[in-house]
């Protein structure tokens, strides 16, 4: 008797064990992952023991349909078994899912074990999540948070990204990140704060930065948009992996939710960052005023990504110039330097052939160029690298990669310095 190849792929997946199966089942929406109850009789119910929850409304032609198969399955599924990922993405403005169906859904997954939860709606956040004991990662978006009634406790949580979020009162960012003392990365954009009393100014209602001293103890990486943000960059000076990036003005003004709020921004000076090694910024105004600020504050500096350079001649902001002391990291530490979305502008090439002629252990720099940058300036710019003498001590010279972007292509040049 001849078996197919067919059978025998069949014959391997039925010795798996269930707890495999289900493993297997968790890396797909909840919606997919069902489907497979019409393979066989042991596939029919499988899929309600999968540990992990993936709902997304993008996946339903209709949001009735989404609401109805998220209430049944949570109907079906065995309750004695633990949530250990739970995934819930649901913005459109025709959703019928009650947002007290979604707070209770949050409470149900408190009591299964949830390590993992990520939420996409613009719900009033839960009062159950605060002292949630298991939490290990938590994403938010769109969540507002209104009061606590909750003591907040996050004993094991590592991963907090919290983005498009409105807190009622300043005091309710603090108190949250104050229940984090295990946290070792952190993400924010498009925090804003809003106040229900119209007369309250936005001097009167800022909070001191003092009041973040001494949070998030343990953290070691954070992404974090400081521009227009109610994050002071005190709180992120202890990272060892950090990235800056300025928040645009024109998302605030298409967003009703961010509409008469009060942006808070604390960025006036950078702090002396002891730990970071890894930094990538992305500054649309006055990056040339910020980058020597940054490179003095990072003695530890290795890695270094700037982006936004190809806004600076554009918004006429201030020029590069040489730092009249060379910053600590350059003398010593960095190795990597990427310049992206160059344009082959004079501050450009000035600041490249800085960081070439002054960073001693230097390995790389990487210059990657705007698709639409002149053809001629990049020429010059990648001559005038390529025979720049550079004071690199290293044995072997460094690399300068050359990255030319199209809509749909990318070129990519390497040479080594010369001599």
């Amino acid at each position: 008797m001849v078996v197919s190849r067919t059978e025998i792929m069949a014959d391997r997946i039925s010795e798996f064990h269930d707890s495999i199966l289900c493993h297997i089942l968790s890396f797909l929406p909840t919606k997919h992952a069902a489907t497979t109850s019409i393979l066989s009789k042991r596939w029919k119910s499988l899929w309600l023991s999968v540990l992990t929850l993936d709902f997304d409304c993008e996946s339903f032609k209709a949001m009735a349909s989404f609401d109805y198969s998220v209430h049944k399955f949570m109907l079906l599924r065995n309750i004695g078994l633990p949530i250990l990922s739970f995934r819930f993405n649901c913005t459109h403005c025709f959703c019928v899912c009650n947002k007290s169906d979604v707070t209770l859904f949050v409470s149900y997954l408190t009591n299964r074990g949830i390590e993992n939860l990520n939420i996409k709606n613009n719900i009033i956040l839960p009062p159950s999540i605060l002292s949630c004991k298991t939490l290990k990662v938590l994403k938010l978006i769109g969540a507002i948070v209104n009061s606590f009634s909750h003591q907040v406790d996050f004993p094991v949580l590592k991963i907090l990204h919290l983005k498009e979020m409105r807190f009622e009162r300043h005091e309710l960012l603090v108190k949250l990140l104050s229940g984090c003392a295990t946290l070792e990365e952190l993400q924010t954009k498009y925090l804003c704060v809003r106040y229900k009393d119209s007369l309250v100014s936005e001097k009167d209602s800022l909070v001191s930065e003092k009041e973040f001293d001494g949070l998030l103890p343990s953290l070691i990486k954070a992404k974090i948009s400081f521009d227009n943000s109610i994050i002071p960059v005190n709180l992120v000076r202890n990272v060892e992996n950090l990235c800056m990036k300025q928040v645009s003005l024109t998302y605030c003004t298409k967003h009703s939710m961010f509409h008469n709020l009060t942006p808070l921004t604390y960025c006036t000076k950078l702090p002396m960052f002891h730990n970071v090694t890894h930094v990538e910024f992305k500054i649309f105004g006055n990056m040339w005023d910020w980058l020597p600020q940054m490179l003095e504050r990072c003695h530890k500096l290795q890695s270094l990504i700037i982006q936004g350079v190809e806004y600076q001649d554009e918004l006429k902001d201030k020029s590069w110039e040489d730092p009249a002391i060379v910053p600590k990291c350059l003398s010593s530490q960095l190795r990597t330097c990427c310049l992206a979305y160059c344009k082959g502008t004079k501050n450009e090439l000035q600041f490249a052939k800085y960081i070439l002629q002054n960073s001693k252990v230097l390995k790389t720099m990487k210059i990657k160029y705007d698709y639409c940058a002149d053809i001629q300036a990049k020429h010059q710019m990648t001559m005038e690298l390529s025979s720049f003498a550079k004071g690199s001590t290293m044995c072997e010279p460094a690399k300068i990669l050359i990255e030319t972007k199209r809509k749909y292509c990318l070129y990519l040049t390497e040479f080594n310095v010369t001599f």
